[in-house]
């Protein structure tokens, strides 16, 4: 499988994103090895260094292996996070055009397999010179994130007593060093390795970086009190992992047990975080936060939403993430008539990957105005894959001014009796208007195609230039609103 160089998630990937390679992790896919190779420049031996271990301990573990061409060196079964040296790999004899390959292959199956392998080749020449080469640098344009002290920029957690890879609480330390940071403006940096914190962390007003999403972890001990809360104006998180070490029931659906909340932050940043597990939301935006962008980041296995925007919530760009077996929406837009002071408006979901065992819908937009949903992939969610709707039972707000163009819905409404088709539109109160479906591929529905229905009083919907492949069920059903049609194939 060839493999295309990712900017943003700077690692070599697949066009499904996996498997994928960077400068110091891997990740196989279902039917590929995740493979980094070096290639001798002449005659010599080579001495293989550098651990071998799996990001988390979830999933049922990798078999890693080191390859002289056709021939295998040395490989390991490992199921944990615990580090582990590849033997017999010294003083190995090459010739000019050797490849030396590092595999990383997953066992039952490829959930939750990163793997954490920078190995380093010393190179001994037959003349007699020697010198290492990172096998990491030498097929990544990236370097490793290293561990560091504070500098004229930024302030360790190291330095106010955070010890990676104990059972320590490390809470303290992360306070301390997030107080320092605002107060002399600089950037909380925390390396790679995993951190243990016993309460919910708030950062206010404050950029906090990890050494790579699949790098850094924090692990949050109580599961009714975990998330990270960000405030302020201008905070940041990026380049880490965050999980529970227990999750609890959704319950009441308290953001104090979400991954992430963003508590009326103004002009934040979520970038290149990896949320692992949660009890309720994946990453919420709430209390009217403004001016945000939540991008590159993957969700996966939470309690209810992977991305909630509500609360009034304005001027969010939601790109690029990546949603996967979420307890609810992959990522929803809503809008409560008794909570919120006003709607939801001026959302951008652009370019998401989403779905993939998801138990409710994929993209929703639940009350909310000036909705852009563009260019995403939704698969395999047991609800609609894209829906627009005004709930009486959750006493949800007007929809109005929602744009859905060039998306590609596949394989939605799974889940049934309730039968949902891959596009919905749903009112049973109030009201929806000038929703427009443009360009969109919607495909492989497991019960219809697309729906307009409901009690509430339901305007203009407007399909232009969508393809539909439609073989189970109705093709369309609209039962209700002023629907306009221009340009569709296959409705």
């Amino acid at each position: 499988m060839d493999l295309v160089y990712d900017q943003n998630r700077k690692a070599w990937a697949g066009a499904s994103g996996y498997p994928w390679v960077s400068a110091t992790a891997m990740h196989p896919d279902q039917n590929f090895d995740a493979v980094r190779k070096w290639t001798s420049p002449d005659k010599g031996t080579v001495t293989i260094s550098g651990s071998v271990q799996k990001g988390s301990a979830e999933g049922d573990g990798i078999v890693a292996a080191i390859q002289k061409d056709n021939v295998k060196l040395w490989s390991s079964t490992i199921t944990g996070t615990t580090a582990v040296s590849p033997s017999g790999v010294g003083s190995v004899p090459v010739e000019a055009g050797t490849e030396i390959s590092f595999i990383v292959n997953k066992r039952g199956n490829m959930n939750n397999d990163h793997t954490l392998w920078e190995p380093t080749i010393r190179y001994t020449a037959a003349s007699g010179s020697t010198g290492s080469v990172s096998a990491a640098a030498a097929d990544s344009p990236v370097s490793a994130p290293k561990a560091k002290a504070s500098s004229a920029a930024s302030v360790s957690v190291l330095d106010y007593g955070a010890v990676p890879n104990d059972s320590t609480d490390d809470y303290p330390a992360f306070v301390a060093a997030i107080d320092a940071a605002k107060t002399q403006g600089k950037t909380v940096s925390i390396p790679a390795g995993n951190f243990i914190l016993s309460d919910i962390l708030t950062l206010d007003s404050v950029n906090v970086q990890g050494a790579g999403k699949f790098l850094t972890t924090l692990t949050s001990t109580d599961p009714k009190r975990g998330s990270i809360d960000l405030k302020g104006d201008g905070v940041k998180l990026g380049g880490l992992k965050h999980v529970y070490k227990t999750t609890v029931s959704r319950g009441d659906g308290a953001n104090e047990k979400n991954s992430i909340t963003v508590r009326g932050a103004k002009n934040f940043t979520i970038d290149n975080v990896c949320v692992s597990k949660s009890s309720t939301a994946g990453i919420m935006v709430t209390y009217g936060s403004t001016n945000g962008k939540v991008t590159n980041n993957t969700v996966d296995s939470t309690g209810a939403d992977g991305i909630h925007i509500t609360g009034g919530s304005s001027y969010i760009t939601v790109e690029n993430n990546e949603v996967r077996k979420a307890g609810d929406d992959t990522i929803a837009v809503v809008s409560y008539i008794d909570s919120d002071a006003r709607p939801a408006h001026h959302i951008t979901i652009r370019k998401n990957d989403v779905g993939y065992g998801s138990k409710a819908r994929g993209i929703a937009v639940v009350g909310g105005i000036d909705v852009l949903i563009t260019g995403n992939s939704v698969k395999d969610t047991n609800m609609a894959g894209v829906y627009i709707a005004v709930e009486a039972s959750y006493n949800t707000r007007n929809v109005d001014r929602v744009t859905v163009s060039n998306n590609v819905i596949d394989h939605a409404g799974i889940a049934e009796p309730q039968n949902h088709p891959n596009v919905l539109v749903y009112a049973s109160q109030g009201m929806i208007d000038n929703v427009v479906f443009s360009k969109n591929t919607i495909k492989n529905a497991a019960h219809r195609g697309i729906g307009v229905w409901g009690e509430g009083t339901i305007k203009t919907v407007t399909f232009e230039g969508n393809t539909l492949i439609n073989r189970i069920g109705a093709s369309t059903v609209f039962s209700k609103g002023n629907i306009k049609l221009s340009n569709n194939i296959g409705f």
